[in-house]
């Protein structure tokens, strides 16, 4: 890792480690029980080619910068062995006191770089929001197909942030913000912010054939990208109507990736 690379982490790692006490007040990150449980589960399901009523028992399951454990929440409801990494020890304190009990352990580590976790280890591996602030992608992708085992699969779950919106998601936030004004995030925060992005290699934006390209060129074979418009309509109902106006699946993806079975 170059030294660039490795200040960019650390402020990487420091950002989001500010941003753990309040992280799950974000509709983007919080899964509620009510609606939002059955349409995560529904995509996993989906995913691993499962059945609508099957579940995911016995299942070794890596989840990939796991914040504060919503998803790994999710994954523990369907019965998967899960292992949360992440390497922001303020996020994984939240998550241990929410997944104390469940079929759950913690990995402070660097989603970059897996070397505690032994080849050919999961069944699944998945990850949300995590592609687009990779400092180096390769390294990543080429670490996510060592550990899954063959016939295993890979849930990238991201979005496209600096593409244009559409009129009609614009129109929408306008209305959003006509009925109740967003709270603005201080100055600091948004410098901070656009500072981190600009040095990204994904700072021009990652669309869905990017990332697709990217990954199978470390091994995974592509197999399907799911419709992710229920996690953020039907799956956020138990939120304000505002808050449900500025959610939207637009420029929001989920690829399903595969390690092939080798004679």
């Amino acid at each position: 890792m170059t030294e660039q690379n490795f200040d960019l982490k650390e402020e990487i790692r420091a950002y989001w480690s500010d941003r753990a006490a309040t992280f799950d007040d974000s509709a983007s990150h919080k899964i509620e029980d009510q609606f939002g449980r059955q349409r995560w589960q529904a995509l996993f399901r989906q995913a691993m080619g499962l059945s609508e009523i099957d579940n995911m028992d016995g299942l070794k399951v890596l989840d990939l910068a796991c914040g504060t454990g919503e998803i790994s929440r999710m994954l523990c409801s369907l019965g998967a062995d899960v292992i949360g990494l992440d390497f922001s020890e303020a996020m994984q304190a939240i998550a241990k006191i929410k997944l104390e009990g469940k079929t759950w352990k913690p990995l402070l580590c660097d989603a970059e770089n897996l070397a505690p976790l032994a080849n050919n280890s999961f069944d699944f591996a998945t990850t949300r929001h995590l592609a687009w602030t990779l400092t180096n992608p390769t390294s990543a992708y080429a670490e996510w197909f060592r550990v899954l085992k063959p016939g295993g699969r890979l849930l990238v779950n991201d979005g496209n942030w600096t593409q244009p919106f559409s009129r009609r998601y614009r129109t929408r936030r306008w209305i959003a913000n006509l009925l109740s004004q967003e709270t603005k995030r201080s100055a600091d925060d948004q410098e901070n912010d656009a500072s981190i992005r600009g040095r990204l290699p994904y700072s021009n934006g990652l669309t869905a054939l990017k990332l697709i390209d990217d990954i199978t060129s470390q091994g995974l074979v592509y197999v399907s990208t799911l419709d992710v418009a229920s996690l953020y309509h039907q799956g956020m109902r138990a939120w304000p109507f505002t808050t449900r106006l500025r959610q939207s699946s637009e420029n929001r993806f989920a690829i399903v990736f595969e390690k092939a079975i080798h004679d």
